[in-house]
């Protein structure tokens, strides 16, 4: 392995606070993470990745596969709509919520330290995908493989209601790909194989040497850049709190450089501030395409109402105009269609564009809010730009021992560029309310299903203002001490699908069944005594063994994948944790 790519593992290892590791199956998690970046909309935890396999050592489980019987496949991400899935329960939330999915994505990847492509395993790797694939698979499958499948087998079930199912397809190696034309012979030959199932839309096969690996991973850390030529332009009057202004229109085919990164692949992160996701077919987008895909495209500069751009800094040299980690934050559904109809587009056909340099919060939010204005607002559409949100992310920032810090992320991948914070420290919007509900709300069996359903009931009874502020950091540390034991190995795999159960017990066995209202002072004395655990590192993993056994006696079944949604467990696993308690 070179030593650039090896320094940067290093470096992940210890962003990721993972200790006793070959190297061969940290550069499977490395390659993975920095792939599946790539992949995801919004900042995903890597408790959601890292696991273990089989035997002793640490191996992704969220879509590391490890371990034998994994039908030569190393890791899976199967994405809907841009959200992670890990269960199936999720899926069926998924399409219980929306009529149509516009996106659906299947990523598999085979990462190998060897410096050099085997055209053997890339032909075994693409047997393996077919197999997996199979409505009845021959290769024995671990109950991680098993798990996919069935959710990949209920999203194919639902096809009628997808838009579009994508296929990646990722052989990793640290050597250096050179176009060989027998490896490019394998690939094609394994590409057609999975191509005959009639299972996709879109098909890629790639293979990632180590200057591509390295160039993914260096992409998850730097500010977005982008430089397009914008000669249409005027400036704006000077505004308080923005730096500067333009109004104008720019070139299609400049627009999609934007848009999209290198690839072809739409940069969905960039969409994270405009408030109202993709929403699919419906007669808005449809008149767009109309237009766009006509004879007619012309009329677009003057048909439709244009697209707005934040950026934290722009500068304009001559006719071009560079633009430093910016977001779209009006204009979704029409970047989506310029991208689906991309190749049908007159690249000289304009697009009215307004562009906008601030860092302040305040103005940004307003921007926001009066670009999204059209039509009504919900509230749960704002969330990330409450007052609430940024007074939690204040009060995070008060915990100054390095030992008890967490960095809420209310905008997705804010910490990104950090290079100064181990990513597991972060807690997403999502990570707070998941954590919040199993610990507090005694809810446990909803906080690993679906976000948007879990949101929808349960939003705005967590996130109250007039809640202290203490709770939400002590679910969320008591969350990321767990994880860090699952993923060092300190407890045993099987037993992650029960991490929120384990927090809703944690708070009764060492806070106390009563339970202090949340806006009071008593509260925070309630939290303390399960903080004082949690910051003991030989107390906190005391307990959690504690706990893993009661769950291990009440649980006849702990392979099932449907048990942690079924709100029996939870009366289950307080009733044995009572009784233990009797007797002690």
């Amino acid at each position: 392995m070179d030593r650039i790519t090896h320094s940067m593992m290093q470096e992940f290892k210890e962003s990721m606070e993972i200790s006793n590791i070959s190297d061969s199956d940290l550069f499977e998690i490395f390659s993975s993470y920095s792939i599946v970046s790539k992949t995801l909309d919004d900042t995903f935890d890597i408790s959601d990745i890292v696991g273990a396999n089989n035997g002793n050592e640490v191996i992704p489980s969220g879509i590391i596969s490890g371990g034998g019987n994994d039908t030569g496949i190393d890791s899976i991400a199967i994405t809907l709509n841009g959200t992670l899935i890990t269960d199936l329960t999720e899926v069926e939330d998924i399409f219980n919520e929306n009529n149509t999915i516009f996106e659906a994505v299947f990523v598999f990847i085979q990462s190998k330290t060897s410096s050099k492509f085997n055209g053997s395993e890339i032909r075994n790797f693409g047997d393996g995908i077919v197999d997996f694939l199979s409505l009845k698979p021959r290769l024995k499958q671990n109950n991680f493989i098993k798990n996919r499948w069935e959710i990949v087998n209920k999203i194919i079930d639902n096809a009628s209601n997808i838009q579009n199912i994508i296929c990646k397809v990722y052989y990793v190696t640290t050597g250096k790909w050179v176009n060989d034309t027998n490896l490019v012979t394998k690939i094609e030959s394994a590409k057609a194989d999975i191509d005959e199932l009639n299972i996709f839309g879109s098909l890629e096969f790639i293979p990632v040497d180590a200057d591509l690996i390295q160039n993914m991973y260096k992409e998850s850390k730097v500010k977005l850049t982008q430089t397009v030529d914008f000669p249409k332009k005027v400036l704006l009057p000077s505004v308080n709190k923005v730096n500067e202004a333009y109004l104008g229109y720019i070139k299609i085919g400049e627009y999609i450089n934007l848009i999209q990164d290198e690839a072809g692949n739409l940069r969905k992160s960039i969409f994270y501030d405009n408030i109202r996701d993709y929403q699919g077919k419906n007669p808005v987008n449809d008149s767009i395409e109309d237009t766009l895909s006509s004879d007619k495209s012309d009329r677009l500069v003057v048909l439709n109402n244009g697209v707005t751009i934040i950026a934290d800094d722009i500068k304009i040299i001559r006719e071009s105009i560079t633009l430093v980690n910016y977001q779209i934050v009006n204009g979704c559904q029409t970047s989506y269609m310029i991208h689906f109809n991309k190749d049908k587009i007159n690249p000289e056909t304009y697009l009215p564009i307004k562009i906008i340099a601030s860092k302040n919060d305040e103005i940004v939010t307003d921007i926001i809010i009066a670009n999204n204005s059209q039509t009504e607002v919900k509230k749960e559409e704002l969330i990330a730009l409450t007052s609430f949100q940024k007074k939690l992310e204040s009060y995070y920032a008060s915990f100054t021992k390095k030992q008890q810090k967490l960095y809420y992320e209310r905008r997705s991948k804010q910490y990104d560029r950090r290079v100064d914070i181990e990513k597991v420290r972060i807690v997403s919007i999502s990570t707070q309310l998941r954590s919040f509900c199993g610990m507090f709300l005694d809810v446990p069996h909803m906080s690993s299903r679906y976000y948007g359903r879990l949101f929808k009931d349960y939003s705005e009874r967590a996130f109250n203002d007039e809640n202290n502020m203490l709770i939400y950091y002590t679910s969320a540390y008591a969350l990321y001490k767990l994880e860090f034991y699952f993923r060092n190995k300190n407890l045993p795999k099987e037993f992650r699908k029960f991490k929120y159960h384990i927090l809703m017990m944690l708070r009764y066995h060492v806070g106390g069944e009563k339970i202090p209202r949340f806006n009071s002072k008593s509260i925070e004395t309630y939290c303390d005594k399960i903080n004082q655990v949690m910051f003991n590192s030989q107390k906190s993993l005391e307990e959690f063994k504690y706990l893993i056994s009661i769950i291990k006696t009440a649980v006849d079944d702990l392979m099932s994948n449907e048990i942690t949604s079924k709100k029996s467990l939870n009366d289950i696993l307080l009733a044995e944790l009572k009784k233990k308690n009797s007797k002690i």
